[in-house]
């Protein structure tokens, strides 16, 4: 079941470019991380996790590249069903919905201390599974599968709605669509698709507790509530700016270590950035993850098969628009939905499964020049 490739065509074809990018990403993050904790009385936890998530990401991430990602549409059905168990089993039985730092039940807490977030996980399960099935119906054309796609693309986001967390249902429905517009789906079937979700906008929005519809109403109307819902998003302009060309330097902007940012170590990281490592120190992040993106769509596009550019183009629209939306939620061009910035926030389950996914990308890089499904 697996592409056999000797060790030097390993070394030589392996994106050494890719992971650079990744790398340098995430040591902004674990550079900057230590500054915006400190005056957190959970710093050191949350350091200590960030630490051996990142080396552990960093294992998944090689340990993924040396294994045939087209291995991965065999296992990806049984990753998606357990994904979906703990989709449901999260709604009952998960906590966070009342933290108002998290607002849905979207955490699972195993032997006490340990917790992770299964939507996290179920990312990869679903770009394991879905372009198998668009690979499939790129290879014969049914109507049959195009449903049986819908219905399964369409189950990890509703679930997650019911958390409710908008944010990660944004993050699947947006993946979801970027796999569409790869495969080349006929345009009525596109229409009906759009026609359906904007039917289903009005329904979605019964699901959402009072405090994710007034962060929407703030971003439609930045004035609306500027001391309750639109809180957040004052304070991380107010960070951003103070921070000039080169920041207050670490450990000396007012707002970070006085926390006067909200969730400093995830959702406003940026913003702390910002205000401490100024101007400079956001484009750097801006400019590498532009560059990962960009490497990732390169990637895509070398691929042979359906299959890589399918799981390649995938795992690329999830990891950027987390980048589009927490960015763009920091500096007030996006609702907060508390999406973490990729690589650089405090946040294990989702360092993790966004190595594992930039694994699974650099394996399909190396064997770019398979075609037939093993």
């Amino acid at each position: 079941m697996f592409n056999k490739i000797n060790v030097k065509t390993f070394v030589k074809r392996f994106d050494y470019t890719l992971l650079g990018l990744v790398l340098a990403l995430t040591s902004i993050g674990a550079v900057a991380l230590p500054s915006v904790v400190d005056t957190m009385n959970s710093g050191p936890s949350i350091i200590k996790t960030q630490m051996f998530s990142i080396a552990l990401g960093l294992i998944l991430c090689i340990g993924f590249s040396i294994l045939d990602y087209s291995f991965l549409r065999y296992w990806g059905i049984a990753f998606y069903i357990i994904g979906i168990l703990m989709l449901i089993y999260v709604i009952p039985f998960g906590y966070g919905r009342d933290d108002p730092n998290i607002g849905s039940n979207s955490w699972i807490r195993l032997f006490g201390a340990f917790s992770f977030q299964p939507s996290e996980l179920m990312k990869v399960a679903y770009m394991m599974f879905l372009p198998s099935q668009f690979e499939l119906l790129k290879e014969e054309f049914s109507l049959k599968r195009l449903i049986f796609i819908a219905v399964f693309g369409l189950m990890p986001i509703g679930l997650i709605m019911l958390q409710p967390d908008l944010g990660t249902a944004t993050v699947f429905a947006f993946s979801f669509a970027v796999l569409i517009f790869v495969y080349g789906i006929k345009y009525r079937y596109l229409l009906i698709s759009i026609g359906v979700l904007a039917a289903s906008l009005p329904i979605a929005w019964l699901f959402l507790d009072d405090w994710q519809k007034d962060r929407i109403r703030v971003f439609i109307d930045p004035n609306f509530d500027p001391s309750g819902a639109g809180y957040q998003t004052s304070k991380s302009i107010i960070a951003l700016g103070s921070g000039g060309w080169t920041g207050a330097g670490l450990y000396n902007g007012i707002r970070t270590q006085s926390n006067g940012i909200p969730v400093k170590e995830s959702d406003f990281i940026f913003s702390a950035i910002g205000e401490e490592m100024g101007f400079l120190g956001c484009a750097a992040i801006i400019i590498l993850a532009f560059a990962i993106i960009i490497r990732c769509i390169h990637i895509a596009s070398k691929c042979s098969s359906y299959y890589g550019q399918y799981i390649v183009a995938g795992m690329a629209a999830m990891i950027a628009f987390h980048f589009i939306e927490n960015i763009g939620m920091n500096i007030e061009l996006m609702p907060v939905t508390g999406i973490p910035l990729p690589f650089v926030s405090a946040g294990g389950t989702n360092m993790i499964g966004s190595f594992a996914m930039i694994g699974i990308i650099i394996s399909a890089s190396i064997r770019r020049d398979q075609v037939k499904r093993l």
